[in-house]
Parts: C-alpha cells; structure tokens; sequence
C-alpha cells in the first residue's frame, strides 16, 4: 500500500489522473474507479467508455462523478499526471487506446495478455475477491478521514456484485463489507434489495425475456451447464440461470464484430473444481481476444462469432474437469 500511495502523490505533483474502468463497466470496476478518485480528491476523476445497469443505477443513486469517453477519441486533460486502471489485467480491456504517461494498474485477477510496465508504472495484484477490497485497504490506511458514505456504498456495491451476492465470498470480503456497511449505518438487507431493484426499460425487459427462452442445456461432464444469447444484460441472465438451477451458466453476445461470453456457476461448481477464469484463459489460447476472471464469474471477448465462441467454451469445460480447471 505505501508503493501505492508514493505513485499517487507523485502524480498529483505532476498533474491531473485518470481513473479508468474496464471495458465492460461492472460494479466492481465503476465502484472502485469512483469511490478511489473521490477519495483522492479533485486533482483525480474516474471514467470508462461504458457502464453496466447496475453500475449506472448506482451512480445515479449515490451522485457519483463518471465521465464517459468516446472510445475512439477518448479526451484527457493535458495536465495528465497519471493513469489508474482498475480491475483490469490486460491492454485490451479498458478498450481505448492508452495515454503515454504513467500508469497504476489495481487488479486482483489474472489476463492473457498483461500490460508492459516501465519504470514509472506500478502493479497492484492482491488475491482478493474484488478490487473494491484493495481500494479500501489503501484509503483506510492513508485516507480514512476522505471515505465518505458516498465511496463506501460504492465500494461496498462492488463487493456485492463480484463476489456474486456473497455466494463467492471469502472472510476478508465479508469483513470489508461488514466494516463498510456499520461505518455508514447501512441497512444491509435493505441495501441489496435496492440494488437488485434496478430499473429496467421496457426493451430491456423483452431482450432478458427473450434471452430466457432460448435457452439450452447440456449435461457437461459433472456440470449442468445452461447456455443462451442475449441482447443485453448478459449477467442478469446469466444470474437467472443460476438461479433456476444451473451449475454454469453461460451468456453469449454479439456487438460491434466481437462476440462476448459472460459465465457465472454456482458455489457447489467452485468449490467442486471449476474455475471460469481459467476456462476464459483458455478460450484466449484458442482464440485470441481478451478473457480472465474469477472463480464463480468470468468473461471473455473475442473475434469469433457466438456459434463458435459457444462451442468452443463447451469444448473447453468438457475436457477440463475436476482439479484441472482449479485456479492458481
């Protein structure tokens, strides 16, 4: 953490920093990009090129600051000091081309591909269940007066979310969140009903629905695995899926000439050996893109159509079972 907090002051002398988000903008990422900046203060601000449902709900409700950037001409002040880049591994995943400046990358996952590191760069990588938890454990140490109720939501949202409910969760990540919710008087159950009340519109509706419908299911080795395509909200899905009874569940999307696979399992699944992070490292050594994540919830993104990239995480799950899928 003192490595951590010697490269921000060194750059907040130099001038202004970017908090960046991956490029899938989930809780976690948001969560941590602006409970971290708002706790820096006003030389940093987060942003990202997009926001999830429940990211965007979020800040709506707690009156975050978030400037989302046009993903082919992404504007930074010319003072830029400094770039965080949180919960993200690899190059490809804030999507956006990189400013030449220093960069601190705050991860607690591994990619298939890692950035280059100068000598002005940092790595944070903890084992953690969520980045939320490093960067609590940073302001905690070093700024405990400029944690506000704003950022422990926040934070504490992220640690909802990646840990899957708390399905995922070790003691460290339900101790962070217990602090998180008794420093500010958090009605606990009452907070996770109102973030799971995210308001959807009505198109939104129809695409889950219709997601739901086309569903198929496999009998993958040891797994029950429940597989679709969906339109938009693919964790939603993926979560109903779960829910229904699935041991892995698995979302498909195509946007923009990529496709993208968002896959939850069930805690039975974890602790049985599967390890989705690993299985979406894999789909990145059969075909290219960017992929990773944890043990209970990963995604991957890649070039190939959904039919393939389907297939090809079936193909994967089937011959790795047991402990050959366990993380490292």
């Amino acid at each position: 953490m003192e490595r951590l907090n010697q490269w921000i002051g060194a750059a907040i002398k130099r001038g202004a920093i970017a908090v960046l988000t991956h490029r899938n903008g989930d809780m976690d990422t948001v969560g941590s990009a602006c409970a971290l900046a708002n706790i820096i203060g006003p030389s940093a601000r987060a942003c990202g090129i997009h926001l999830s449902t429940m990211a965007r709900s979020m800040i709506g409700k707690t009156n975050a600051d978030f400037l989302t950037l046009d993903q082919h001409a992404p504007s930074w002040p010319r003072n830029l000091g400094g770039l965080i880049i949180v919960d993200a591994a690899g190059p490809s995943q804030p999507g956006i081309e990189l400013p030449d400046v220093p960069k601190c990358i705050i991860d607690h996952h591994s990619a298939g591909k890692s950035f280059e590191f100068g000598d002005s760069d940092l790595e944070i990588n903890w084992n953690t269940c969520s980045t939320a938890e490093i960067i609590f454990a940073w302001g905690e140490q070093y700024a405990s007066t400029r944690i506000d109720n704003q950022s422990r939501m926040l934070l504490l949202a992220g640690i909802i979310t990646d840990t899957g409910r708390f399905r995922h969760a070790n003691a460290d990540a339900l101790a962070t969140a217990g602090q998180l919710s008794d420093d500010a008087d958090i009605d606990f159950s009452g907070f996770i009903e109102d973030m799971e009340s995210v308001e959807l519109n009505n198109s939104q509706r129809v695409a889950i629905t219709k997601a739901l419908s086309r569903v198929q299911t496999l009998d993958a080795g040891r797994w029950f695995l429940s597989y679709t395509r969906a339109g938009t909200n693919e964790g939603i899905v993926a979560r109903s899926l779960i829910t229904a009874g699935a041991d892995i569940a698995l979302v498909s999307r195509r946007s923009n000439g990529e496709t993208r696979l968002t896959a939850r399992a069930c805690r039975a699944a974890t602790r049985g050996g599967i390890h989705l992070g690993s299985l979406m490292e894999k789909m990145v050594e059969r075909s290219g893109g960017e992929g990773g994540g944890h043990a209970g919830a990963a995604g991957w993104t890649g070039p190939i159509d959904d039919t393939d990239a389907t297939s090809g995480f079936i193909s994967i799950l089937m011959s790795n079972q047991g402990d050959e899928v366990s993380g490292s």
